[in-house]
């Protein structure tokens, strides 16, 4: 059993920052799906928790009036509009928003997929990525979309990219007493198609052997003018294939330069041998799921006429 902790409950951001910067070996918690696992296998070992749950304003989707490409509406949300997700929003919020699965499907599709409904309500989008595990999905998702992240501390605050976040497993570029406010993702613009795709043994409750996600913009003539692939379980943080995007990029979309996307994001990718799968099959699997992903995305059907 793991030793008596004390478990701190401010009710602002400031509060808790002051108590994660004053109490020694105080980590900061909101749903605690991953935190209790690592308290009882003793891989963390704090001597207190900051709940995150009791500050108002962290919890939250809405549109982001800063992003260049929004139009202000009275009556919702613009159909162009980037978005805000407050830190303690929870898997299960974002698998409830309609706008998100319209707008930002890849995002919704990684957070409708993690663990079952009841761990969804209650695991948010921020813990898992501050969790920075290789198999992470939201973060996946997200990367797709160029996220950005506000962080908050002693210091005050400051804006990071998702992409540059993350430095190895479980390692982060939080700073001390630093937490993930919000995260924003831009608008994806028009002709935008992407998907992501939970690879695992069975349908639910299971962590990814691998996560492939896949965002592609098009111009009028199908020619691609921004893509982005990202994986998770093929490096020791979730990242994206920047080679394979390459490929991508500049080119009229077919079915053979999504296969060379594939081979190229296969040949990239960062994968090693686990428990739960060998990698030379995660590496098989890169390359038969990025064409795949953009057969779903949509994209193909759109430059074909179907």
């Amino acid at each position: 059993m793991p030793a008596a902790l004390d478990f701190l409950r401010p009710t602002s951001l400031a509060e808790a920052i002051s108590l994660l910067s004053s109490t020694e070996g105080a980590q900061p918690v909101a749903g605690a799906t991953d935190v209790w696992v690592g308290i009882r296998s003793k891989k963390h070992t704090p001597k207190a928790l900051v709940s995150l749950k009791g500050i108002p304003n962290l919890r939250f989707i809405l549109p982001d009036r800063d992003t260049d490409t929004y139009e202000g509406k009275a009556d919702g949300v613009a159909a162009n509009s980037g978005v805000l997700l407050g830190a303690a929003t929870t898997h299960g919020d974002v698998e409830d928003s309609p706008w998100m699965k319209s707008h930002f499907p890849a995002v919704h599709q990684a957070c409708s997929g993690l663990g079952s409904r009841q761990v969804r309500n209650v695991a948010t989008v921020g813990g898992n990525i501050c969790n920075a595990a290789p198999c992470a999905d939201s973060a996946v998702g997200l990367l797709l979309y160029d996220a950005g992240l506000v962080l908050a501390g002693p210091q005050g605050e400051r804006e990071l990219a998702l992409a540059d976040f993350f430095v190895g497993p479980g390692e982060t570029r939080l700073g001390p007493a630093e937490l993930l406010k919000e995260i924003r993702v831009p608008a994806p613009g028009p002709r935008t198609f992407a998907y992501y795709w939970k690879h695992t043994r069975r349908k639910g409750v299971e962590l990814p052997l691998l996560g492939v996600g896949v965002r592609v913009t098009l111009d009028e003539d199908g020619v691609v003018t921004c893509a982005r692939i990202s994986l998770g379980v093929c490096a020791p943080m979730p990242a994206r294939s920047t080679e394979a995007e390459k490929v991508l990029e500049g080119k009229k979309l077919t079915a053979q330069l999504a296969q060379e996307a594939g081979e190229v994001a296969a040949r990239n990718a960062l994968v090693r041998d686990t428990w739960r799968g060998r990698a030379w099959y995660r590496r098989e699997m890169v390359r038969v799921l990025v064409p795949r992903v953009i057969g779903l995305s949509g994209a193909l059907d759109s430059v074909s006429g179907k």
